[in-house]
């Protein structure tokens, strides 16, 4: 999720901008980067977005003796202290159909989740020799492991009322379900658990959910993991941005030591960013050192390239 942004940096290196020396034999004992997000429409396509109110956190490296690496997703994970995410039901739709359902075999497909009287409606089609189109009313609430609860209080089939959930999934299916739980969905009774670590494709977000709630129309989570990290104070002063600081990022042919990289948007409170087409958002804007050796990004938001996304959905402000 967080490979593309710093990836910026290799082009404002590249544009001449003084990033950071490129170290052969760095310590091999790398630390976690510290993150921290304000205000960011964060699209993992044009039409998925999270929209990150808050998020406080850590990059952590996978692989022993191993930085984070910017060309590599793999190559970390992010481990959520605090945050407020909120998703749209079109963006949660999307998400469900291009990954979390996407696998060979899946037993649902043709997703649509819709909000009504604070309730979640998943409606989508189930295979049992011949597809059956179905309809799931649910409300949501937290797991006491952290993961999201969506507790099936009404099913039916092509309108005929079902008993309940593994009954209407069978036991094959629901083991089908199960075993592809590391797309971030699983069944439990008449639950449907959303899996925030897995539920996004890498790098996975690592989070315990206290608390999720509909608000406005949109499903908001709120992580909570109890350590509660002192804030990052970043160079700049602005509404939305995206900060990593401390730890090693290494991206390209280049590594920035004690990393100081802020990302910033220009068009007002939130700032819209797709990380799949970021070099168009940062060719437009301009990259500026700082005293302290650290580098500020500013991009253009996505929103000035695309005008006709479903994921237009989600919050926006253009400062007008």
């Amino acid at each position: 999720m967080y490979s593309s942004i710093l990836v910026a940096v290799v082009a404002a290196g590249a544009a001449g901008v003084c990033v950071a020396g490129h170290t052969k034999g760095a310590a091999a004992d790398h630390k976690p980067v510290a993150i921290q997000m304000r205000n960011v429409n964060f699209r993992i396509a044009r039409d998925i977005i999270l929209e990150v109110r808050t998020m406080r956190g850590t990059l952590i490296p996978v692989h022993a003796g191993e930085p984070v690496t910017f060309d590599d997703v793999s190559s970390f994970k992010v481990d959520i202290d605090t945050a407020e995410v909120a998703l749209t039901p079109e963006s949660l739709t999307s998400l469900m159909n291009s990954y979390t359902l996407a696998y060979p075999g899946a037993p649902i497909h043709d997703v649509s989740l819709t909000i009504e009287n604070g309730k979640v409606i998943q409606k989508g089609k189930l295979h049992k020799g011949v597809d059956l189109n179905f309809e799931i009313q649910g409300s949501l609430s937290a797991t006491s492991d952290g993961n999201i609860c969506m507790h099936a209080d009404k099913i039916s089939s092509e309108h005929i009322p079902v008993k309940g959930l593994l009954h209407f999934l069978g036991d094959d299916l629901s083991k089908l379900v199960k075993s592809n739980s590391a797309r971030g969905m699983d069944v439990d009774g008449d639950n449907i658990i959303l899996i925030p670590a897995s539920l996004t494709p890498p790098p996975h977000m690592e989070g315990r959910v206290a608390r999720v709630a509909i608000e406005d129309g949109k499903i908001v989570e709120y992580f909570n993991s109890g350590k509660h990290l002192p804030p990052l104070k970043p160079p700049l002063t602005t509404s939305g941005y995206i900060y990593h600081r401390g730890g090693v990022l290494r991206f390209g042919k280049l590594t920035m030591q004690d990393a100081d990289l802020e990302i910033v948007g220009g068009r007002g409170k939130v700032f819209d960013f797709f990380q799949k087409e970021y070099l168009k958002q940062l060719v437009a804007g301009y990259s500026k050192s700082t005293a302290n050796k650290g580098l500020i990004a500013h991009m253009v938001d996505y929103s000035h390239f695309d005008h006709g996304s479903r994921g237009s959905a989600a919050r926006t402000d253009t400062g007008k």
